[in-house]
């Protein structure tokens, strides 16, 4: 469709931290900084004690008897942040979460907090003070979080040069060594690219702009990227995810990118949903918050930010990233419940319920790349059910897989980089409860089975083949999300995190 927005390069509408993260200089230091900003964060309270404590193990004593002073002056007793100033220096005080999290979450939160002072301070340079149980690069990837701004759909933009975002970053007794800016660098950019495809409005990102946008950052980094149209899409029998577009205006399209790596014996598949928009089709959702349904695309984007990390850092072995994009609309030619239709694996399936989409657009993505790379992990990504919020929450996603090693090694990897994820059973009960009358399968189960998470598992386990395969359900963490670490409204890129992390350490 065409919007004021399709006069403008879709590069010129990302959000500001995206190119920030590039030039941002990056550096260490053994001494206070003059006329920098420092974040220093608070020791963590004990109980019944409400003084002020610092955390900060690098900074000199008569510095910081000069903060606490300041601190006593003022009656701040250690809730939020606080800018004291001491000898002509501004430092930016930030307590600590009191939630008994991981330490990169921890660090993220923090960091979160701090950006949320220094966007008004308009310092030039930040030095991050090290502190103890905390990660100072993860807190600086909070602190890049919390600059990420949605302001590119406005109709009056921010100038950039009014209020200018640090240009210069000091860690103060952390550690950072060219793996880790690169890393840094790398994460962040494309976790602002993966936020801004959640967050922008589906009559602007639809799934042939999704093609459109893969397409440019693929060959801007040399990425081999293949797009299929309806045409190849029927050419390889996906009348599974198909049958998802029919109502749709906009055609679907499946984006397959290869990234070599540094061992191209060897590959790993990345698949993520890519529902532009979600109205549930002839299922209709009700209204009452369909507008966020713009955000059913978030597994699609978090393999898209996967996929340009990968263009930056290396992967050990082949990654070959899968976005299946379509919306799920109405019109006179929408699949109907009861219709049947046949998967690219030969099988049929009877759809009951055209809002249990997903799993239809997954099936013949899961099956494509096993049949086509042969990958010795898979991973799905999806805003798959409604259910997982009810089991998890959105303070964690859902995992569930068909080989105990690859969901241990996926777990690990999400624990490392503080990502919550819960395994979930595949219980061989369940099995026969996809299996139709009508067709080979259903595409949900009947009502009384309730294990509405794990049942949309059982269905894509049906064309997974071989494959050791993990399914990741962040339909409660995509949009929203309330873990600690996370920005708390609209996309946080989940998944994106876990899905690099479970790549890098690949066969290690």
């Amino acid at each position: 469709m065409k919007t004021g927005f399709n006069k403008e390069p879709w590069k010129a509408l990302l959000p500001e931290t995206y190119d920030w993260a590039a030039k941002v200089k990056l550096d260490m230091v053994s001494a206070i900084v003059a006329g920098a900003t420092h974040v220093v964060a608070l020791a963590e309270a004990k109980e019944g004690d409400d003084s002020v404590n610092l955390n900060a193990p690098e900074l000199a004593a008569d510095v910081q008897k000069k903060i606490t002073e300041a601190v006593a002056a003022a009656g701040w007793k250690g809730s939020g942040s606080f800018v004291a100033i001491v000898d002509g220096n501004p430092y930016v005080l930030v307590s600590p979460t009191k939630v008994k999290t991981s330490k990169p979450q921890k660090s993220r939160a923090l960091g979160l907090d701090a950006a949320s002072v220094l966007k008004n301070l308009k310092s030039s340079r930040v030095v991050l003070c090290k502190a103890e149980g905390l990660c100072t690069k993860s807190v600086f990837d909070g602190v890049a979080q919390g600059f990420y701004a949605q302001g590119s759909f406005k109709g009056k933009k921010k100038d950039p040069s009014k209020n200018p975002l640090p240009g210069h970053f000091s860690f103060f007794g952390g550690k950072i060594d060219g793996d880790d800016e690169k890393h840094l660098r790398s994460m962040i950019r494309a976790t602002a690219l993966t936020r801004f495809m959640q967050d922008a409005p589906a009559n602007w990102f639809d799934p042939l702009r999704f093609a459109e946008i893969a397409e440019d950052v693929c060959k801007e980094n040399g990425i081999k990227v293949t797009i299929h149209d309806k045409a190849s899409l029927q050419t390889l029998g996906m009348g599974s995810f198909l049958s998802v577009n029919a109502g749709s205006a906009n055609e679907a399209r499946m984006i397959v990118m290869e990234i070599d790596g540094q061992d191209n014996s060897k590959s790993v598949a990345l698949i993520g949903k890519g529902l532009t928009f979600d109205a549930g089709g002839v299922s209709l959702k009700p209204g009452l918050g369909m507008e966020e349904m713009k955000y059913d695309m978030s597994g699609g984007a978090a393999v898209l930010g996967s996929a340009f990390y990968f263009s930056q850092v290396k992967p050990p072995v082949k990654t070959i990233c899968i976005i299946g994009a379509t919306e799920n609309l109405i019109n006179s030619h929408a699949t109907k419940p009861g219709d049947v239709v046949v998967a690219m694996n030969g099988k049929t399936i009877e759809i009951q319920n055209t809002d249990a989409e997903g799993r239809l657009v997954l099936a013949d993505l899961v099956h494509y790349a096993n049949v086509t790379f042969k990958p010795e992990m898979m991973i799905d990504v999806a805003t798959l059910t409604g259910a997982v919020l009810i089991a998890l929450g959105t303070v964690g996603a859902g995992l569930m897989s068909n080989d105990d090693a690859t969901a241990e090694h996926i777990l690990k990897a999400s624990k490392e980089i503080g990502e919550p994820f819960w395994q979930l059973p595949l219980w061989p009960e369940l099995e026969q409860e996809t299996k139709g009358t009508t067709a080979d399968l259903n595409n949900i189960a009947k009502s009384s089975v309730k294990a509405g998470t794990i049942m949309g598992a059982m269905f894509i386990k049906e064309f997974v083949g071989n494959a050791k395969w993990a399914h990741l359900d962040i339909a409660g963490t995509g949009w929203n999300c309330k873990a600690v670490g996370f920005p708390g409204s609209g996309g946080c890129a989940y998944g994106l995190r876990t899905m690099v992390e479970s790549v890098k350490r690949f066969g290690k």
